[in-house]
């Protein structure tokens, strides 16, 4: 496959840590949306409206907020101690962008 072909699939992909994968399955099942923190590179990437493909199918981005501080995460206190460790460890330079996608059929 030609490398421009490539590199254009790889900009519209969304990937997902492993372990979250069922409770996205589920609220994808339910057709609800799912959320997800994207930090350090990833931060101003995605964009409102568009769809990209993800090991779930496409998605489109129908929520996208981006934070200075962790404390002012809407979900802050359903994320795990290490969820908080970790977005606050690569949020010191740009912030982080906070996602909300659904699947599209």
């Amino acid at each position: 496959m030609d490398n421009k072909i490539l590199n254009k699939m790889k900009e519209n992909y969304i990937d997902f840590p492993k372990e979250e994968y069922e409770s996205y399955k589920k609220r994808l099942i339910e057709n609800k949306i799912i959320y997800t923190t994207r930090v350090s590179k990833e931060v101003f990437k995605y964009e409102k409206n568009k769809i990209y493909h993800s090991s779930f199918g496409k998605l489109r981005v129908v929520y996208l907020k981006h934070f200075d501080y962790l404390k002012d995460h809407p979900f802050y206190n359903e994320l795990t101690k290490e969820q908080k460790e970790e977005i606050e460890f690569y949020i010191k330079e740009k912030g982080y962008d906070l996602i909300g996608l659904r699947k599209i059929e």
